[in-house]
């Protein structure tokens, strides 16, 4: 439970949020998401492939590695590999001081990484009428990770699959 603190405050705070604007009305949500952005591009990654968010750890610079590749940080225990992403995907941050940035944590199969991002903005619920099978502009440097979008609110919620960028080859290997 204490590894999931951060997501499920994030949990409870939107369900205070949808009680007192009633805006579940009954409807059941099928999919739900933590809300991030990075380079100013709002992307939802699903619960299910993030198990923490956290914020920046102290951590250990590692040598001849790629500079995306931040260092390890002991999380209760755990060695947990950091990466900029906003570096391996290059794209600018908004945000010059890396206090200020959350990292994502996925522990999804045999991956455990931290992904730094700009900001995380909470959870976000959808339905399944809300999904399109639409992705992102080819160019863009999020394509390769994105599985579509949910419309919802009169914007796009892009989809950024974790499980997608730890199949990346040049993301799993980080090393000069």
């Amino acid at each position: 439970m204490a590894s999931r603190g951060f997501i499920e405050l994030l949990r409870i705070a939107d369900l205070a949020r949808a009680r007192k604007s009633d805006r579940r009305g009954g409807k059941e949500f099928d999919w739900q998401g933590v809300v991030f952005e990075i380079g100013g591009q709002r992307l939802v990654a699903p619960m299910g492939q993030v198990s923490e968010v956290l914020s920046m750890p102290e951590y250990t610079s590692l040598p001849l590695v790629k500079p995306w590749m931040l260092g390890i940080a002991n999380i209760r225990g755990r060695l947990l590999p950091l990466t900029d992403l906003s570096r391996f995907l290059q794209v600018p941050s908004r945000l010059s001081q890396m206090s200020q940035r959350k990292v994502i944590v996925i522990d999804y199969h045999n991956m455990f990484s931290g992904l730094l991002v700009d900001q995380v903005l909470g959870i976000e619920q959808f339905t399944q009428d809300q999904y399109r099978a639409e992705a992102l502009e080819p160019s863009s440097p999020f394509a390769p990770y994105n599985h579509g979008k949910f419309f919802k609110d009169e914007q796009d919620w892009y989809v950024f699959m974790p499980s997608l960028l730890a199949q990346d080859l040049q993301y799993i290997d980080a090393a000069i």
